[in-house]
């Protein structure tokens, strides 16, 4: 996201520079340019955000499946950049409010390994979670 923002800064420059030396640019062109530069800015950040919330929704609906519960608050922390740098195997911990038993639990869960093969996010320990509930 920053070398996206130094570049959009760095072509703004460049197209004031030229602004101010040559005079190739109207004032309304210039406009357009700045106005084009930080709408692919902001939409090329909201399709990445879009991304990062994928695991996390994966996880949170197999989770409610698998267990047969409801989970009503969801929190998640990707440990990637601390622990393994990787585009397709990714680290979670997941901190969520469930209702069991008609009674609420905070439940975590740490370190779930997630690889990404092509489109679709497989969780590798899914079944032998280190899950700790306690009683709200």
């Amino acid at each position: 996201m920053q070398i996206m923002l130094i570049a959009i800064l760095f072509i703004v420059l460049v197209a004031y520079i030229i602004y101010k030396v040559n005079g190739k640019f109207e004032g309304k062109e210039f406009g357009i340019l700045i106005a084009v530069l930080v709408l692919s800015g902001i939409l090329t950040y909201a399709l990445i955000e879009d991304k990062k919330q994928e695991v996390p929704e994966v996880f949170k609906t197999k989770y409610e499946k698998t267990h047969e519960v409801k989970i009503s608050k969801f929190s998640y922390e990707r440990l990637n950049n601390k622990m393994v740098s990787s585009k397709t195997n990714f680290i979670y911990d997941f901190d969520f409010i469930t209702l069991k038993d008609g009674k609420e639990y905070l439940c975590s869960v740490k370190n779930v390994k997630v690889v990404k093969i092509e489109d679709e996010f497989v969780f590798e320990n899914f079944d032998k979670l280190d899950e700790k509930c306690t009683k709200k």
